[in-house]
């Protein structure tokens, strides 16, 4: 291969190489450097490769990538593992990379020469990010209702011959609805587990959509007190061939959803018909939910609508999305005509999709 050839090749890396001298100044800037970074190698040249890139560990503290500290330079014969390190582009985004360094040495000088192969790694840290926020966020949504339990179930212990009928019943009710809320989470993260090794179990039969709905909105009409939630199945709605576990999974996260993240006015749940399948809808009356993020809102870990007092683990949709398509299905979310948002999904009639 010539020497053309060769810097053809390297031109067209993905991953940025980048050789600097004992001092850290640029002497090679190749690869996908200019297209990581920004700047180009002419600009590059001779500039001290940490004063550009301001690189930062993964606890936010400066570190290097042009050199290496002088106590590890006695351990450290020809170059470190993969380290994530935060830098900044031309732009001033920040930028997370992956960075090996090899290292080159004179006898009596120690590193002259360090080369440097960064990949961009904003993709995997988002992704590493959002798992952390969930873990975060579900650690608080066990133990909010954990310690409602516990602080109920200890009261009613101590003090039982206290209380009369109607109390007992108060708290037995809050500590039902609360195990109830662990059941849920611990059965989302389940069903996440499942649907990403595609071993999601469906239990199949002719249901009634209509009978599910309305279960689930006396269920949920008390905690709406704000709200007013309607109903609108025709009579005769046919039945479809489905889990009637995991739709009402779906009908309870998509009400929940559209009480959670409105502050008031109607909800409405309705069916219709389209061919072969079967459309359900909920609508709210708040304030929609951008254009660009409808797409992204059944994504894992997402929560665009999501607001402080509303926490959340952005799965309730991304789940939803699973089960609805399991059955051969399709979910989405648009915008209404004055306001608010209208959660769409479908679902075949019929295990083949043809009317029964």
């Amino acid at each position: 291969m010539g020497g053309s050839d060769l810097a053809g090749v390297i031109a067209n890396i993905r991953e940025a190489i980048v050789v600097v001298d004992s001092s850290g100044a640029v002497i090679e800037w190749l690869g996908g450097a200019q297209r990581m970074f920004g700047w180009s190698a002419g600009e590059m040249a001779g500039r001290n490769l940490d004063e550009v890139l301001q690189p930062k560990d993964v606890n936010g503290n400066r570190t290097c990538i042009g050199r290496i500290a002088k106590d590890k330079e006695l351990v450290i014969t020809k170059g470190t593992p993969e380290r994530e390190v935060l830098t900044v582009t031309r732009t001033g985004a920040p930028l997370w990379i992956g960075v090996t360094s090899s290292f080159e040495r004179a006898p009596g000088q120690g590193v002259v020469r360090t080369t440097a192969v960064m990949r961009d790694i904003g993709r995997r840290k988002r992704v590493d990010m959002a798992k952390s926020e969930v873990i975060s966020a579900v650690a608080h949504e066990l133990r909010s209702p954990l310690t409602s339990v516990k602080g109920f179930t200890s009261t009613l212990l101590r003090r039982w011959d206290r209380f009369d009928d109607d109390h007992k019943k108060h708290l037995l009710a809050t500590i039902n609805a609360d195990a109830d809320r662990v059941t849920r989470l611990i059965g989302e993260l389940l069903d996440l587990s499942r649907l990403e090794a595609g071993r999601l179990p469906l239990s199949r039969q002719m249901i009634s959509l209509g009978d599910i709905t309305s279960r689930v909105v006396e269920r949920i009409r008390p905690r709406a007190e704000k709200h007013e939630i309607g109903f609108e199945f025709p009579d005769g709605f046919p039945q479809v061939f489905a889990d009637s576990d995991k739709i009402e999974q779906v009908l309870t996260n998509l009400l929940e959803n559209a009480v959670k993240y409105t502050t008031g006015g109607r909800v409405t749940v309705a069916g219709s018909l389209q061919d072969a399948m079967v459309l359900v809808s909920v609508t709210d009356e708040g304030r929609g939910i951008a254009v660009e993020h409808q797409f992204k809102v059944f994504n894992k870990f997402f929560r665009e609508r999501a607001q402080a007092q509303n926490p959340g683990t952005g799965l309730g949709l991304y789940i939803s999305k699973g089960l609805v398509e399991a059955h051969g299905g399709r979910i989405w979310v648009e915008n209404g005509a004055d306001k608010g948002a209208i959660f769409c999904f479908t679902l075949p009639r019929s295990a083949d999709g043809e009317t029964p």
